[in-house]
């Protein structure tokens, strides 16, 4: 399950006769790579054909390495951009299929192509409006983690218990996202299979989490961590936020945000 933050990276595209030129603004943009390995161009290329005759410039608003689908971000802008600057006739599913087999999984491109919530597995993809009495606030690390050392701490096997937990606690995030229920958040995002492993890797994290789960806030590991996500009831928003503000750690951002009913879209095209 994933959904969209009102936070975007900008992508400018353009057609150029002296190679691949690729450059990037703003946090993190120095560890984008500037060649073949830029993952805006193998987008671009697997909708084109080709990557070497464009000029990419990145605008980084999204932090890598921090739990935020940076990477899946990057995927769809080139998809999309290379759609439109070849004008090819693939399909918003094309698409999805073309990101999924450069991303690994369908968790993070599918709700930057489409927005909303979306609910994926490897054969389909569902999209739920995003409802208005529910936000996303978002606390983020100052620090990067790679999601490949993240994962490598958790178990290869759970029990039946902390899987049927699971199970319910996921149905239950879906209807609640469905019908608007705010009030059944913390119920919905109790996790029995992945946080307490990548806790003891970010304590920090697992502190602040506990913390503001503490305070009655529905807070979790965004994605696969160090960086934490919450969601509350929107006309409380206000107040969620300043109790977070109060209890992150040092070096940490606090955000309210929206999640954006569009997905990656085409501003202009030339």
């Amino acid at each position: 399950m994933g959904l969209a933050l009102s936070w975007h990276n900008e992508v400018r595209i353009e057609r150029a006769s002296d190679g691949l030129t690729i450059s990037a603004t703003g946090p993190d943009a120095e560890v984008i790579p500037r060649d073949e390995n830029n993952l805006v161009a193998r987008a671009l290329a697997a909708v084109t054909g080709e990557m070497q005759s464009l000029r990419i410039n990145q605008i980084i608003a999204i932090p890598a390495g921090r739990g935020f689908g940076s990477s899946a971000a990057a995927v769809v802008a080139g998809l999309v951009g290379g759609r439109a600057l070849a004008a090819t006739a693939h399909s918003d599913d094309d698409l999805l299929e073309l990101a999924v087999g450069l991303e690994g999984h369908p968790d993070n491109v599918a709700p930057c192509l489409f927005g909303g919530v979306t609910i994926s597995t490897p054969a389909s993809t569902v999209r739920l409006d995003a409802p208005a009495s529910i936000r996303p606030l978002v606390c983020v690390s100052p620090e990067p983690m790679a999601t490949g050392v993240a994962r490598a701490v958790l178990t290869e096997e759970v029990s039946r218990r902390d899987a049927v937990a699971n199970i319910g606690r996921a149905a239950l995030l879906v209807a609640a996202f469905a019908q608007g229920r705010s009030d059944v958040l913390m119920d919905a995002t109790e996790d029995n299979l992945h946080q307490q492993s990548r806790f003891e890797l970010m304590p920090e994290s697992g502190e602040f989490v506990r913390a503001l789960r503490g305070k009655g806030i529905a807070a979790f590991l965004a994605g696969a961590g160090p960086s934490i996500a919450a969601l509350v009831d929107a006309r409380t928003a206000s107040e969620a936020e300043a109790v977070a503000r109060a209890l992150a750690p040092e070096g940490w951002e606090v955000r309210l945000e929206s999640i954006d009913p569009t997905g990656a879209r085409v501003v202009s095209e030339r």
